[in-house]
């Protein structure tokens, strides 16, 4: 919770109305490891009751760059990059999970730049406004089956198919402000709004799995498609607003309590189009819902280092019909820890986030059919290295 505190150079991405009340040049490098792990329950009808799915535990890495710096008295400007959307699912035993035919592997990452420029009006008021570039790629695999000719009904895996498209750029832009009406009060807003990044170049190909039937692998060979190179899709990110007011008791204490409203309504559905093959398009409805997170954070500084500790609460935005294994999504509650040293011009920087997912159950509503329950833990681990001069 920071939208009206933040004191360091994350402002840069944070609230960049807070540019102008840092002092000198600032430098900020760090990173996060998040790891993840994911489990699934069939009931019946399908998969069925008994039916234990698992996913490879996940380990991503995404990094912060952070750089600011005054050019006059009352105008400051920061740059920031980091990756604050991504999807990373990959299911175990990919040709023996019960739901190859919707997804075995997916990863999303979207790496963000921005550029923001603040302006303080006095000095308790400041505005800012920018320009950020989000680059977005994704790679979607799921299994092939047909139905076996005289296996009374059985399929068979025929092909992996897999879909990836490179990085493409899409353009947003940010408005924020941070009003003092008093030593002891800071309140901040920001906006940053929905990108959009259009990827026309993607590559899906088809890679025969054999079967040992000859005449069906024929019959299959015969059927699938080339591989295609010109796959459009287009990538939602959505807007975000964000509201918070900070409490200093004491030039020790900060407590912060944050609003956070996401537009995820412009995920509505993903859409493949091929235009070398057009009974290849397909449109996979998602229909999420605009979403909430409520955040309360507190810090401690004493002589030399300091130390935070912070709650969070994530609504869901997939409707229940959209809790699938490729998007399980869930209500989620955060508890943060964090330690900051100060060591003159250095500043090191610790955190861990225990994120815990509500069980969520398909109810027997999903759209494909594919039902059960989903378990999911995250643990988030950052460290960053901040200089200032």
């Amino acid at each position: 919770a920071q939208t009206a505190s933040v004191h360091d150079a994350s402002a840069a991405f944070y609230n960049p109305a807070a540019l102008v009340r840092l002092e000198g040049k600032q430098f900020y490098v760090g990173g996060t490891w998040l790891h993840t792990s994911t489990s699934f329950a069939g009931i019946d009808p399908y998969p069925g009751f008994g039916v234990s799915e698992e996913m490879q535990p996940g380990n991503f890495f995404p990094p912060t760059v952070y750089w600011t710096n005054h050019f006059a008295k009352s105008w400051a400007y920061g740059v920031s990059f980091n990756a604050p959307f991504g999807l990373g699912v990959e299911w175990k035993n990919p040709h023996a999970f019960t739901g190859r035919d919707r997804v075995t592997k997916a990863s999303l990452a979207g790496l963000n730049a921005g550029l923001n420029l603040a302006w303080a009006a006095n000095d308790r008021l400041s505005f800012s406004g920018g320009f950020n570039t989000l680059f977005a790629g994704v790679e979607l695999n799921q299994v092939q089956e047909e139905v076996v000719p005289g296996g009374g009904g059985a399929k068979a895996n025929v092909a992996d198919v897999k879909l990836k498209a490179s990085n493409k750029p899409g353009y947003g832009w940010n408005a924020a402000a941070l009003w003092s009406p008093s030593d002891q009060w800071e309140f901040g807003t920001f906006y940053r709004s929905q990108v959009d990044v259009d990827i026309t170049d993607g590559e899906a190909t088809f890679k025969q799995i054999p079967t040992g039937n000859v005449a069906f692998d024929a019959a299959v060979a015969a059927g699938l498609p080339a591989t295609q190179s010109d796959v459009h899709t287009t990538l939602h990110f959505p807007s975000i607003f964000s509201i918070g007011a900070a409490w200093h008791p004491t030039p020790q204490w900060t407590w912060e309590a944050d609003f956070n409203w996401t537009a995820w309504s412009a995920f509505d559905s993903l859409s493949l189009k091929f235009p070398s093959s057009p009974d290849l398009n397909t449109s996979l409805p998602e229909e999420y819902g605009d979403s909430f997170r409520i955040m309360v954070g507190a810090e401690h500084r004493l002589s030399s280092f300091a130390y935070r500790f912070g709650y969070y609460f994530d609504q869901a935005a997939a409707p229940t019909e959209s809790v699938t294994p490729l998007l399980p999504d869930a209500n989620r509650h955060g508890a943060t820890i964090g330690l900051s040293k100060d060591l003159g011009k250095w500043t090191v920087d610790w955190y861990d986030m225990a994120l815990f997912f509500e069980d969520r159950s398909t109810e027997g509503k999903e759209r494909d059919g594919f039902d059960g329950t989903y378990k999911n833990f995250v643990n988030g681990m950052g460290l960053s290295l901040a200089y200032h001069w």
